[in-house]
Parts: C-alpha cells; structure tokens; sequence
C-alpha cells in the first residue's frame, strides 16, 4: 500500500489541514513542504511521526479539550493482496464482507489522541465503518426474525471486536514511516552510558547511537561490565562490519571519493561511547570536525540502516541538509531521487537548492493563518496574500536555474494562468514539442500574468502568454494598453488566447479524462472545466494527469483527435513565435 494523502487535527499550530491539498506526489514519490519559518512544516511530519509510533506529548494540543486527529489514506495497489489478511472468524459470516475487501482501492486509518491518554485510539472512518459493518449486521438482523434485543447487542459487540482485529491486523502492513530530524538525528562525538541507560532522548545524537545499536544488534551500556582486552575485540568487529557496508552504498557521497572508516571506541573513565571518522590513514577526527556533508550522509545512512534497508517506506525530512552549502544540497536530492524509486520521500524546506522548478507538481505550500492556523495550499493559492516570502524558495529556485544553466530553456517562458495550466501543459510538450527549449511558469490567476511578464523583461528573458478564455479579457485590456500601445496585432505576436475555452480542461475530450479517473461522467454535459471540481479539484485532476503521462499510463496515441488537435494549435503557435 501507498500513502495517499492525509488530514492533521488538532496539533500544535494545526487547527484543521483537511484534506484537499494533502495529497502526496503519486508517480515521482517525492512531495515537498515548502514555506516560511514557523509556518507549522515541522508540525506537519511531526504529526505523521506520531501516527507511526502511536504517542504524543501533552504539548501537541491545540486546544486540550478535544482530541488530536491524524487520518492517513492509503491506496491499495495492484499486487496487494487484501484478502489474504482478513483473520478467520468461525462465528461470522466473511461472504459479504470478503467481497467488499476484494472490490476495494483505499482504505483510511485515524489516530486519535486524547490528553491524558498515553497512546490512541485506532480506527477506520465512519463511512467505511459503517459500510463493513452493515455486511455484517444487517445480514444477520434481516435473516432471523426472532431474534432478541440481548442477542444483536452481544453480536454486535461481535463483529465490532472483529473488525477491531482487522484493523490492527491491517495497521501492521502499511508502510512504515520514518522520520529524520537533523537538529536530533546527526551522529555526536560522544554519549554517555548513563543517557543510554535511562533513555534520555534530549541526549545529543542520541537516536544515532540508538540507529548504531540496531545495526550492530549490540547494548553499548554492557560495555562497563566487560574486561579491556574485549573492549578492543569488540571494537575491531565494530569497524569492520560498519565501515564496509557504509562505504559500499555511499563511498560517491564523500567528497574525496576514497571512503571513510567509522570507529566507536569506549572511555571508562569517563563511561562514554566515542566516534570517529578517518578519512586519510591514522587521522581519526570526531563527527564535529568533518563536514556536514559527511555527518548528513552517515547519520542518514545510519536511520535508514536501523529499519534493515526496507523498502516501501514513507521517509519523512525535517528540514534535511539544513546547514548544508548548496553543492552539498544537490547531492541529497539526488540521494531522494534514488530513494524514491521504491519509497515514499516527503521533506519540509525552504531551501532553493532543495526545490526543481520543472516538478512544480512536487510542492505544497505551507502558511501560518492568523484564523485558520497553518494550512497547507497549492502553490497559487490566493491565500498568500499577506505571505509572498513563502513563495521566495520556489521564485528562487526558478531564478537559480536561469542563473546557472545559462541555456535557452531558462531564456523563454510560456507564463499561464495557473498550477492546472502548468500541470496540463507540461504533459502536452512531451507529445508535442518535447525538444522546445522553454519552460512554463504559472501565475496566481490571469490577473497577476503581467507580474510574471514584467519579471521575464526585467531578466531580459523571452516570453508568451497562454490565457483561457474565461476572466482574461480585462487582463488583456490592461497589457494591450500598458505594454502594447493598444497595438491589437502586436498583442497576438505574445499572447494567445484560447477562444471558446473557458478553462484548459474544455480543451480535452471527457474520453480523456476518463483516462484520468474512470469514474469520471457528465450527465448533465456542464463544462469539463466545471466537472473536475467534483473530482477532487483542478489543481489535483492536472496533477494527477500529468503523473500519468510521466508514467506512460496516458499517451498521445490514447487521447482524442478533437483533444490533439487543440493543443498542436496551442504549440504551433509556440513554436512559430520562439523560432
């Protein structure tokens, strides 16, 4: 099973996230948190932690009173097979309710969190409860007539004991989620035994050194009972075993390339566990003293190390490489890109270096609302009012790639309307002009276009604009006059306009967005760009078509003649204007 998306309650500085933009990047699985400090991105992953391992502190509450809430939707895929985990129960009748777990492709898990309560409580929504439920009871009740009120209560505390076994049953084979913090997680030089002994958690380094007692399967506060000369026996097997499994996986992320030796030697005078890192022969130097790089990249190898190199996990990043120089930052994203060919990557930044402009479909915009606490939005909403820093990562991010490739794709820019424009538009250049040296960049609607345009003059950069039809005439009204001299004919030569198109969903054919969702219908023929909003939004219908072009589920040949016609029109003229 794959994490969907997910609802945050009730903690810390999130009142309510819901669930509209919380959704995870599907095919690439690498979702990225981006914002402003204190923005509640770390609340985010925190509360995700606290759904793995089931426990939160009393400074978790928003408000005490009610319970935190964390819902996490998981997508059953394919070779999943459901069925063969329902538990046997001789006294219930699976028939019915094997068919519904048979049929089924999500399923929804909600921790509740009470403040005086140690752990939570676990159970799946209402709707699917209640669906279950009734395959169970209602077959039951309408099949025998005579049955007593003493008699449905007691089966009905049946099949709610049994349906609590299934989702316990279930809850141990989602993928598991772990969590890395920097700021709790980088190797220390040293530890005392005492802070192991009595699991100080606030010990620097402390999960480190736990991670290293996982992969060794050794308890470093024996180390006081042994005699000296096992001390260094024990050490010796230390090295060796940790420092060529180290080496073999991460040996290109050193910046000499020549690997590094770990050692983890015992003091016992003062009763702490040391470490050290050697890179050139005999000189041993503590973690503090080598790069942040290198502590980074084996701290990190260490957490994923202790979870037995598993894979389907969900990792998730609390401002990772936070202290990094930029060169560093562009090797740990090509640390998750490897990553998340077989794990879920979800990471909080605000770092340019941590952001690719060309997967914009990757970001979900984190705000702090004054009414509404933080809030996570598509990266136009028009919530950011009051908070356009947030956006500075990203607008930096695209700034960056001008500044360092130097190339045309970073001199022309096709600016549209909005994030469903980009998504939609991005998938098409692979059909249709997947060479065009451009990119796309999207406004926060057609009457911030010009914002973008002005940028793209300002860089001395080329530009077009692409509007829909719908809400855009005023706009072109104002930058025929403002920047064209109200000259009609040079408008045309930058800005298209896509007539009889309210939105660019009018553009497809309702076959094509079957492709997307099959369930997809129109039956009261309204405008596809209307019918989506029923589907989850615009924002998340592009996304998810754009995922599946990415993915070769979606291709050119598969979409409708009237569909391809209208987009060659839309590139001809791209592709006629950037000659």
């Amino acid at each position: 099973m794959k994490l969907k998306s997910f609802r945050i309650e009730n903690y810390k500085s999130i009142i309510d996230s819901g669930e509209q933009h919380c959704y995870l990047s599907n095919n690439d699985n690498i979702t990225v948190l981006a914002g402003q400090n204190e923005s509640g991105k770390s609340s985010i992953l925190q509360a995700l932690r606290d759904f793995e391992f089931n426990e939160v502190s009393e400074e978790s509450f928003y408000d005490s009173e009610i319970p935190i809430k964390v819902t996490c939707k998981y997508e059953i895929e394919k070779e999943y097979d459901i069925e063969s985990k329902l538990l046997k129960n001789e006294k219930l009748d699976l028939t019915e309710f094997t068919s519904i777990f048979k049929e089924l492709k999500e399923i929804i898990f909600i921790k509740s969190f009470l403040v005086n309560e140690k752990s939570s409580s676990i159970y799946f929504d209402d709707v699917f409860y209640s669906k279950i439920f009734n395959a169970f009871y209602s077959s039951k009740i309408n099949s025998e007539t005579t049955i007593s009120e003493s008699e449905k209560e007691s089966y009905k505390k049946l099949v709610d004991d049994y349906i609590d076994s299934i989702i316990l049953e279930l809850f141990d084979w989602l993928p598991r989620m772990v969590f890395f913090d920097d700021f709790c997680d980088l190797l220390p030089n040293s530890i005392l035994l005492a802070d192991l002994k009595n699991k100080n958690t606030k010990a620097k380094g402390y999960q480190a050194v736990k991670n290293i007692e996982i992969i060794l399967d050794k308890d470093f506060t024996k180390f006081e009972n042994l005699k000296i000369e096992k001390h260094r026996i024990e050490e010796k097997k230390y090295q060796e075993s940790f420092t060529a499994d180290f080496n073999e996986k991460w040996k290109q992320r050193i910046s000499d390339g020549s690997g590094a030796t770990i050692h983890i030697l015992y003091d016992s005078s003062l009763k702490t566990m040391n470490f050290f890192i050697e890179t050139k022969k005999d000189e041993l130097l503590p973690p503090e003293r080598r790069s942040q790089g290198l502590k980074w990249f084996l701290s990190f190898y260490l957490q994923l190390k202790a979870y037995g190199d598993q894979k389907n996990l969900v990792i998730l990043f609390d401002e990772p490489g936070l202290y990094l120089h930029s060169r560093a930052q562009e090797d740990m994203m090509k640390v998750f890109e490897e990553l998340s060919k077989n794990n879920q990557i979800i990471y909080s930044t605000h770092s340019p270096y941590l952001i690719n402009s060309n997967k914009l479909n990757r970001i979900r915009l984190v705000l702090n609302i004054k009414k509404e606490g933080t809030v996570i939005e598509k990266i136009t909403t028009n919530k950011i009012q009051n908070q356009k820093e947030a956006l500075k990562p990203i607008i930096d991010a695209m700034g960056l790639n001008i500044a360092h490739n130097f190339s045309p794709i970073a001199k022309r820019n096709i600016i549209v309307e909005g994030i469903s424009d980009f998504y939609y538009f991005t998938a098409m250049k692979n059909f249709f002009d997947n060479k065009g040296q451009y990119s796309f960049l999207p406004a926060m609607g057609a009457q911030q276009a010009h914002l973008l345009m002005e940028l793209c003059i300002g860089w001395g950069l080329e530009w077009l604009i692409i509007f829909d039809d719908k809400d855009s005439k005023k706009e072109l009204i104002k930058i025929k006059k403002a920047f064209f001299n109200n000259e009609e004919e040079e408008l045309n030569k930058k800005v298209l306009t896509l007539n009889n198109f309210e939105g660019i969903e009018d553009m497809f054919s309702l076959e094509d967005f079957k492709k997307v969702k099959n369930e997809v219908t129109n039956p009261t023929k309204i405008k596809l760009n209307e019918l989506v909003t029923s589907y989850g939004g615009k924002e998340l219908f592009a996304r998810l078509f754009l995922e599946k072009v990415n993915t070769n589920k979606i291709n050119k040949d598969t979409l409708s003649k009237e569909t391809q016609a209208n987009f060659q029109n839309v590139f001809s003229f791209i592709k006629d204007k950037f000659k």
